[in-house]
């Protein structure tokens, strides 16, 4: 779980969540003229799916680099 300790940072996090809270509604939009809704949500889910276990391992990766680092 990532805690934010500062004020500031929590404020940058709240804009970036209100930017991309409508992400769905807006790419849903812009590809109703293409692409059915099923072939969207499925290519959705996985990007995002996708972008999530890379970012969690390049966190865990970070993290052992910091364990491998300190000795105690």
């Amino acid at each position: 779980m990532f805690v934010i300790q500062g004020y500031s940072l929590a404020v940058i996090f709240c804009v970036i969540t209100m930017i991309c809270w409508g992400s769905w509604a807006n790419t849903q939009k812009l590809a109703a003229k293409t692409w059915r809704l099923e072939l969207f949500y499925w290519d959705y889910v996985f990007g995002i799916a996708l972008a999530a276990l890379l970012f969690g391992q390049a966190q865990d990766f970070r993290r052992q680099e910091n364990v491998l680092q300190d000795p105690a």
